[in-house]
């Protein structure tokens, strides 16, 4: 949470070298009711972090893993009602697959954790909870998606100061409200180190670059960039850290996420 100030003052100083502080005044600050309509997905992102925190405490890791990957589906789904896009039966078909790659490069054989702790109730409040984050997911990833699209003269810098700009606000009063005594006790920005600010501005270029992906793609090609990441970056970790194994279900969601990116593809 802490990160959000420092990405969006990283964020600012990008955008002031490709715009200038009069176009940063207009569009952000005088134009603050299409900046206020910037806040929904930012709201509902801050809204999905709490939620997956939450549904993590509640679900045995293979649930919480497997029904998390549905956010792939609810990006479809409201790509049609919000943007009118159409999806073949193959591109329906080729999500489901990339959804199946995505959850057997993900899995990890550990020892699985303890659940018979968790009460029925518990259970259900973690999977309400990741479902709804999955459809918060969908829904701002898409919603911002027709912001970027339907820009009335802003450039995507300028969407993106906004959106970072409206999640630092909703974080940054989220973190007060949650974590007063921690603050209180150690200062805002403890245990700050150079690989933390070397992580922020990573995150900032990297949130620069979904939002030129979204505008001049969509957030289906996004989620199959996002799949292809996470296989580079397991790959990394096999065979450079030597962190991860090369298993059996890895290789075959390797070839699922492949496979499902040429029919996506390929699909008229």
């Amino acid at each position: 949470k802490q990160w959000y100030q420092r990405r969006v003052a990283i964020t600012a100083g990008i955008v002031l070298y490709n715009e200038g502080l009069e176009q940063l005044k207009r569009h952000v600050i005088k134009d603050w009711f299409t900046t206020l309509k910037v806040g929904v997905p930012a709201l509902l992102y801050v809204i999905q972090n709490q939620l997956l925190f939450t549904s993590l405490a509640n679900l045995d890791p293979a649930t919480y893993q497997i029904t998390y990957q549905l956010k792939i589906l609810t990006t479809a789904v409201f790509s049609i009602v919000l943007l009118n896009r159409s999806i073949s039966k193959t591109q329906w078909f080729s999500l489901l697959v990339l959804t199946c790659g995505v959850i057997l490069v993900q899995w990890k054989d550990s020892t699985p954790r303890d659940t018979d702790s968790l009460s029925d109730s518990n259970k259900v409040t973690g999977l309400l909870c990741i479902l709804f984050a999955c459809l918060t997911s969908g829904f701002a990833g898409v919603f911002f998606e027709m912001m970027l699209k339907n820009t009335g003269g802003q450039s995507v810098w300028i969407r993106n100061t906004q959106l970072a700009l409206c999640s630092c606000v909703v974080a940054f009063t989220n973190l007060l409200l949650t974590e007063q005594t921690f603050i209180a006790t150690n200062g805002l920005f403890h245990d700050f180190q150079p690989v933390v600010y070397a992580i922020i501005l990573s995150q900032a270029y990297g949130g620069l670059l979904i939002g030129m992906v979204v505008k001049y793609a969509d957030n289906i090609l996004k989620v199959f960039a996002t799949s292809i990441s996470i296989i580079l970056s397991s790959l990394i970790g096999i065979f450079y850290f030597k962190e991860l194994t090369f298993t059996a279900s890895f290789g075959l969601g390797l070839a699922l996420v492949v496979t499902s990116t040429v029919l996506y593809s390929t699909s008229p």
